[in-house]
């Protein structure tokens, strides 16, 4: 029972392995996720695959540890469970960590729409500048006219109101 047990693991832990250095170094996704489950993730993320060798090799090590020292085989096959389990929610929590800085690079002028920022070299008044706007929660530089057309002078508020073509029409903050 030992032995299979170590069979077991070694394998499930060797592909593991495996599977998270094709993913991570070669961009090499076979795994699948669950709907929208909290442990779904696009790109390296643990998904049912992943997450079901890490439960079984952690499971089946563990099990191995207590048959080998003794214990009753019941007790290691539920602290096994467990532990799989732990280690299957440990390992998932950390691949949110890491993917939280993970940014969408796609996105359209409409995303900027009702967004505020700041004016980064002036809009004459019938001319176009440079704004700074959160997009997306990242910071993004728009060419930009004005609303009103009037001048707007740089570090002064403003707020994206409409979008024509590849400029940020805007408006200043009151």
């Amino acid at each position: 029972m030992i032995t299979l047990l170590t069979w077991i693991s070694i394998f499930s832990g060797g592909f593991l392995i495996l599977l998270f250095l094709l993913s991570l170094l070669g961009g090499f996704e076979v795994d699948t996720d669950i709907g929208s489950t909290e442990v779904d993730s696009d790109g390296g993320g643990i998904g049912l695959i992943k997450g079901t060798l890490t439960f079984i090799s952690v499971a089946t090590w563990v099990m191995k540890v207590l048959l080998g020292s003794q214990q009753n085989p019941a007790i290691a096959a539920a602290i096994g469970v467990v532990s799989g389990l732990i280690a299957f929610f440990i390992l998932s929590k950390l691949f949110q960590l890491l993917l939280r800085n993970e940014e969408n690079v796609n996105w359209s002028m409409d995303d900027a729409l009702f967004a505020s920022g700041k004016v980064y070299l002036r809009i004459p008044a019938q001319g176009t500048g440079i704004v700074n706007v959160q997009v997306n929660g990242v910071d993004r530089e728009l060419k930009a006219k004005s609303h009103e057309h009037l001048e707007i002078k740089t570090g002064t508020p403003i707020t994206v109101v409409g979008v024509e073509g590849e400029f940020a029409v805007v408006r200043m903050e009151t």
